[in-house]
């Protein structure tokens, strides 16, 4: 088969190899890739900014089905449509033993598309079952490859950050976390969600418009966004601040924005050191809390969610491309002219 593969460290190094077809080892199921999401991490690899180890197919958004089954396989069938988080955690650690399964510590543990694992990025891939989910009827192959990205929203803000019903939820960022993370403080019950970016933003503005926002900000616009905010709450503020865009001025901005007693979510990873005031933290009172990845439970809401039709991923899905266009799906991504690209011809 054919996979899109990070050879070697550094800047680049991509390209579309042939490898041995896997077969399935104890306890695992081979899954034929339906569709495949780059992800920014994927960007991050392909420059070298992020954790990996080479040579590996990447992609960890997916979708299949089970084309075989490995021996002491009890709960998957050949046929069933899957989708799995990356981390095959260990179970045996600190972390797993206390819950922190998305932390787990092991060493040599097997991620997906990073490392000691061949992703999504290919025809086929294998995965230990204990991580597999199925796909509940009535969800295409396509939203289901939104799972996983949905899921670390689902973690950060339905399992981690305080929403009540008619709440007002700031969601800064207008990428695909952010836009996900309006429709899922939706179904927690936020009364209002505004969501703010930068001018550029103004297409994505206006799909967060079409999937829930209440009020789109373009924060380069407006005089004074932190005042709008504050028109829209009486007063007060956001009842809550999730932080999407990886900017380092939005987290300052984030303080000012939420309440009293409020709380801010970071989601956004920035990559750099930055300089921030707390003093706002002691001041206002206010809770933070920084989420990576999922965990089981994360998973069973997100496919909740999709079927029952809480949210709806499937606008996000701006292209779709298959394996040999790679490069211009890596384009898409980076320039930010997509929220999300689809691999979904991965012959």
């Amino acid at each position: 088969m054919r996979g899109l593969m990070k050879t070697a460290r550094g800047t680049g190094n991509l390209e579309i190899r042939e490898v041995d077809n896997p077969r399935p080892g104890v306890n695992e199921v081979l899954v034929e890739v339906a569709a495949a999401g780059i992800c920014g991490s994927d960007i991050h690899i392909k420059h070298d900014r992020s954790f990996y180890t080479p040579p590996v197919i990447l992609g960890h958004e997916y979708s299949g089905t089970v084309v075989e089954i490995g021996s002491g396989v009890q709960d998957i069938e050949v046929g069933e449509r899957v989708v799995s988080p990356a981390t095959a955690y260990c179970g045996r650690c600190y972390q797993c033993k206390t819950g922190h399964m998305n932390r787990c510590t092991a060493q040599g543990k097997r991620i997906l598309g990073v490392s000691q694992a061949n992703g999504a990025f290919a025809k086929y891939l294998t995965v230990p079952e204990y991580i597999v989910h199925k796909v509940p009827e009535g969800v295409s192959m396509e939203e289901a490859a939104l799972a996983e990205p949905t899921a670390c929203i689902v973690h950060a803000v339905a399992e981690r950050t305080s929403i009540c019903p008619g709440d007002t939820v700031v969601v800064q960022g207008p990428g695909t976390m952010g836009l996900l993370a309006v429709q899922v403080a939706k179904a927690m019950g936020a009364g209002k969600v505004i969501v703010s970016g930068v001018s550029s933003d103004r297409w994505r503005l206006d799909v967060a418009e079409k999937t829930g926002a209440d009020l789109t900000l373009d924060v380069q616009a407006e005089a004074d966004a932190v005042e709008v905010v504050r028109e829209h709450t009486g007063g007060l503020g956001a009842d809550a601040v999730i932080e999407a865009s990886g900017a380092c001025v939005a987290c300052s901005q984030a303080l000012d924005f939420v309440k009293v007693a409020g709380h801010i979510s970071l989601v956004g990873v920035r990559g750099q050191p930055m300089e921030i005031d707390l003093d706002p933290m002691i001041d206002k009172e206010l809770t933070m809390t920084g989420t990576w990845g999922t965990l089981p439970s994360s998973w069973v809401t997100t496919l909740r969610l999709l079927s029952s039709r809480k949210i709806d991923v499937s606008p996000l899905i701006t292209h779709r491309i298959s394996l040999d266009e790679w490069e211009k799906g890596f384009e898409l991504m980076e320039t930010q002219q997509a929220i999300k690209v689809l691999f979904a011809d991965l012959e």
